[in-house]
């Protein structure tokens, strides 16, 4: 019984890590999350709800609502996008209302819910590019924190006859590992 509960109380504790924040919930089970769908059968996909994150590229306040152009990235069960992964693409994310070009900032990871509605014609340079359009009704910004880890140390135990004593110089150079974790 007592192991039983423990491991109930573990699977709520980890599946609670990696749960679907209540801003990015869509009407649909399960919306689009792959912005290649989209670009590939742009006509299809029309009206149907999304859920697709990136690296915001730029804000634009407008009159009474915020336009956001977001380089797509693919992202997970959770939302959060995946900083390892190429980019799919990009698209347009209309806000309602003000958002603070602060909070917004170009460099910034987001995930946006809502549906696709239509296209826009734009550049990305000199290039011409069609951006399809998500009218966002909910939206996330992703905070990155960076853990290093060093363990691998430079030690070694000297002996003279039965005694041996432990000599440590500390961390090597270069042995440190980078994990990088997404938090709302």
């Amino acid at each position: 019984m007592v192991k039983k509960s423990i491991l109930g109380v573990t699977l709520l504790l980890l599946s609670g890590c990696s749960q679907l924040p209540e801003s990015l919930q869509t009407a649909a089970e399960q919306p689009i999350t792959d912005l290649t769908m989209v670009i590939e059968n742009p006509q299809g996909v029309q009206g149907k709800d999304v859920r697709l994150g990136g690296v915001i590229a730029s804000v634009v306040n407008e009159a009474d609502r915020t336009r956001l152009e977001i380089a797509s990235l693919p992202t997970d069960r959770s939302g959060r996008p995946d900083i390892q992964a190429k980019p799919q693409g990009r698209f347009i994310a209309y806000l309602d209302g003000f958002a603070d070009p602060i909070e917004y900032a170009a460099g910034k990871l987001v995930t946006v819910a809502g549906q696709l509605r239509g296209s826009e014609i734009g550049q990305i340079g000199h290039f011409d590019y069609t951006y399809p359009v998500v009218f966002a009704q909910g939206q996330q910004v992703w905070q990155v924190k960076e853990r290093i880890r060093l363990d691998d140390i430079d030690a070694y135990y000297r002996c003279l006859g039965i005694r041996c004593q432990y000599i440590h110089y500390g961390f090597r150079p270069g042995d440190a590992t980078v994990h990088y974790q997404l938090t709302p």
